[in-house]
Order: structure tokens, then C-alpha cells, then sequence
């Protein structure tokens, strides 16, 4: 079994987070991931125009403590936290082990949670980022490429990771983006990283409830080569619901559809359609069936093939990776 410093330092017994995905994972499959020996989350922020309430935090809190007292976290996204700053004061207020931050600047957030007693994990997409976070104080930095589904940065994993191992050798490092095998989680781990952060894998698994069957089928589907990094959704939610812009370099990949391939090249063009009939462009994320709905996952789709427990995917993966690892 891995012993990294990941797994020594919150308490593990394999070197995997369960990415916070808001509304996207929730307490059943946090709660599942940690009771088997990774580090489960949920996310615990969205933006005002599709707020996440304090009811749905302490539901899955519960959900979380009714099957394990192992470690577990709740993330958010960084730049939707002054939105609701009610929700993180909750969070806090209950003790949580682990608080997930990423996306934006975590200096207004970061030394308030740790003085709280919470362990802290910031997930970067850039070098400058890295070393905010690291001079901050954050107890694990994620370095996220590319490869990952939803919300993600523009550089390739690799790279980044190697940079961000050879700037910061006393701090540990998860990857993320792209690992869903046993293949990919050793590929980072023999690069120096202490663990993986892991969000396509684990939308596929039984514990993960809040997504539809079609959204399931599609990720099962996929042959990890049929995303696309874009800009299109995030462009109809800031003009169409008000949501705020994301960060630069920040853009969201998505499954490739009819929708996408008639805007991509064309954002100047969308924003002017967008003014003129923005009714057009309401509801894109109501139906998982419509054509034009933003399927989230990562290039790692491609190592999905079927339907399991978050232990057994967790044991599987980890179990192939060491097999690779100690290979005479």
C-alpha cells in the first residue's frame, strides 16, 4: 500500500480525493470514498443564482457522518464564497477536517480556515497560483491540468506538475486531470506526487446520486478523446444568469455536441446573439437528453468502462498502480 505524505498527513489509507463537485457528488459517495479509506468531499458553494443552502450542507454532512468518522472535506469554489459567506461560516462551525479551495485567490479565505483548526487543500492552475497558496499556508496544493472535466486551467498536467514538484519539494502535491487507472494514478505518483484528485472516475461509480443516467452513460460512453476545453457554457451563464466571469485562464470541458461545434470560434458572435434573443440560450442545463447540454467530464472518460463501488474503484485503481510501480 502507498505511504505518501497525502495519505500520513490526513489520515489515509489511499493517496485519492474525491473532487468537490458542487451538487455533483454529495455526501453518499463522500462518505463512501472516506469510509474506504480516501478522502470523500462535497462541494458547499454556487454562485447566487443557483445558491447552495445551508440544509443542503447539513443533509449531507449527516450523510457523511452516519457511515464513517474518517476524514472527509467539503469544497469551494473560491470566487463564489463572498456570495455566501454564511455557508463557509457553517462549515467551519462544524468542525470539518479538510476544506477544499480552488479556482481563485485564496487569501481573503485561507488563514481564517486554518485558524479554525482545518486542514487546507488549494487547487491550482498556474505556477503564480501555487505559490500564493503555498505562501499561505495551505497544507496540500492539488495541481490541476488540462486533462480534467468541468472547470480547469489551460497547461497540460505534466509539465505542470513537474514544475510545481521541482519548485516546492517540502510541499505535497496532488495531480489532477486525467486519472481514472491504475496506469495514469502511477504515472503521477512515480512522478513525485503524493496522490490524486480525482473527479471523472468517481462520477461513474453507484454512490454518486446526483447525476442522471444519461450523464452516467455518457461518461461510460466516451472514448476520453470527445471533450472539448471551452468557454461557450460560462459565456451563456454570465450573460444569460448573471453568474459571475470566471478567472482567467479558467474555461470548462465539456462533452463535444451539435451545440458546441456551431459556437466554438464564434464567442464574439454568441455574446451578440446572447444580447439580441437571450431567451434562446435559457435552460441549457435542464435536460440531460437536449443535444445542447454540458456533459461534464475529463479526457480520463476513456478509462471508464463500467459501474462500480467507490471502494472497488479506488481498490482497483491503487492495486494496478503498484502492480506497475514495483514491476522488476
Amino acid at each position: 500500500m502507498f505511504s505518501t505524505r497525502l495519505t500520513k498527513g490526513l489520515g489515509l489509507r489511499y493517496p485519492i480525493i474525491s473532487a468537490p463537485m458542487a451538487q455533483m457528488s454529495g455526501g453518499d459517495l463522500a462518505g463512501a470514498v472516506s469510509k474506504a479509506g480516501g478522502l470523500g468531499t462535497f462541494g458547499a458553494v454556487l454562485s447566487k443564482s443557483a445558491p447552495i443552502p445551508i440544509s443542503y450542507i447539513k443533509e449531507h454532512l449527516a450523510k457523511i457522518r452516519a457511515v464513517t468518522d474518517r476524514p472527509f472535506g467539503v469544497g469551494f469554489i473560491t470566487q463564489y464564497i463572498e456570495g455566501s459567506p454564511e455557508n463557509l461560516d457553517f462549515v467551519l462551525s462544524e468542525e470539518v477536517p479538510v476544506i477544499l479551495l480552488s479556482f481563485a485567490d485564496p487569501r481573503p479565505w485561507l488563514r481564517r480556515i486554518k485558524a479554525k483548526g482545518s486542514k487546507v487543500i488549494c487547487q491550482v492552475q498556474t505556477m503564480d497560483a501555487a505559490h500564493i497558496a503555498v505562501a499561505e499556508g495551505a497544507d496540500v496544493i492539488a495541481v490541476q491540468g488540462n486533462e480534467a472535466g468541468g472547470h480547469c486551467g489551460a497547461l497540460n498536467l505534466l509539465p505542470f506538475l513537474a514544475q510545481a514538484l521541482d519548485t516546492f519539494p517540502e510541499m505535497p502535491i496532488i495531480a489532477a486531470g486525467g486519472i481514472a487507472n491504475g496506469r495514469s494514478l502511477a504515472a503521477v505518483l512515480a512522478a513525485g506526487a503524493d496522490g490524486a484528485w480525482i473527479g471523472t472516475g468517481f462520477r461513474a461509480v453507484k454512490e454518486c446520486g446526483e447525476i442522471s443516467e444519461e450523464e452516467r452513460t455518457a461518461i461510460l460512453k466516451s472514448d476520453g478523446r470527445d471533450t472539448v476545453r471551452n468557454s461557450i457554457y460560462d459565456t451563456i451563464g454570465h450573460l444569460v444568469d448573471g453568474t459571475p466571469r470566471w478567472p482567467e485562464p479558467i474555461a470548462m470541458r465539456t462533452k463535444t455536441n451539435r451545440f458546441l461545434r456551431s459556437w466554438i470560434g464564434r464567442e464574439p458572435e454568441l455574446a451578440a446573439q446572447i444580447a439580441k434573443m437571450p431567451e434562446d440560450f435559457k435552460g441549457v442545463w435542464d435536460d440531460p437528453k437536449s443535444d445542447r447540454f454540458p456533459h461534464l467530464f475529463g479526457e480520463a472518460a476513456g478509462f471508464v468502462s463500467k459501474i462500480e463501488t467507490a471502494e472497488a474503484f479506488m481498490v482497483r485503481i491503487v492495486g494496478e498502480a503498484e502492480q506497475l510501480l514495483h514491476k522488476p
